[in-house]
């Protein structure tokens, strides 16, 4: 089952806009990172797609870690984002499509 990753995802009350943009990620030390002050989710695109998908959901465990008062180290985040892509992925057989997402710099 193909899924659209939307331009904008929203947990709680905030909504983050999704883009791709390999310069700004690599700037900020990362394949991916999040700007909470700016309410961004931005990803490298010069990832393979499978790194690509489990970065995103790693970006997305950030957000719900942040608004649920969830305290967890970023390794921990890193294995719960690859365990949850190994579930969606392999086991339901989803694939994220990435066309709508803004492509920035590389």
């Amino acid at each position: 089952m193909k899924i659209r990753i939307p331009k904008q995802i929203k947990i709680a009350t905030h909504t983050y806009k999704v883009r791709l943009n390999s310069r700004e990620a690599i700037a900020g030390g990362s394949a991916g990172l999040t700007k909470h002050i700016y309410e961004e989710i931005i990803l490298d695109n010069l990832v393979p797609p499978s790194q690509l998908n489990q970065i995103f959901l790693h970006e997305v465990l950030h957000m719900i870690e942040r608004y649920f008062v969830v305290k967890l180290e970023d390794n921990d985040i890193d294995r719960i984002a690859e365990g949850l892509a190994m579930f969606l992925f392999d086991n339901l057989g989803i694939e994220f499509v990435w066309d709508d997402i803004e492509k920035g710099e590389q």
